[in-house]
């Protein structure tokens, strides 16, 4: 529900402003939104581009894991492991199949990862 509240208010879908509002929202709410966007991602990868579940999560793994592991200890240190445990919600928004491939979610989520990492001085 926290994902979907925060997607809802900070998403936009004008191209000329794209996830404009991120930057003011509370770390735990950009690091909510960031973890739906990536399942998102995931799953886009699996139901519409035929790749196996093992195959998406070892790749996605390979380009964000350790990024994302230092988001979640930098978190946890701020705000609580608990709270960060709590932020995390599996994605409420199925996508549709594009004809092509679609990397939007995946960009959101990489925007919002280094958005993190920026105000939490890991970049």
């Amino acid at each position: 529900m926290l994902g979907a509240a925060a997607l809802a208010g900070c998403a936009t879908s004008s191209p000329s402003a794209p996830l404009a509002g991120w930057s003011r929202a509370p770390d735990l709410t950009v690091y909510a939104a960031m973890d739906a966007y990536g399942g998102i991602a995931r799953e886009q990868a699996t139901l519409c581009g035929g790749f196996s579940p093992v195959s998406v999560r070892t790749h996605w793994d390979d380009d964000f894991g350790a990024r994302e592991a230092a988001v979640r200890v930098a978190l946890a240190a701020r705000h609580g492991a608990d709270a960060v445990d709590r932020a995390r919600t599996e994605p409420v928004q199925t996508v549709p199949c594009p004809d092509v491939p679609d990397l939007t979610w995946r960009t959101h989520y990489s925007r919002l990862l280094r958005l993190l990492e920026m105000r939490l001085g890991l970049a």
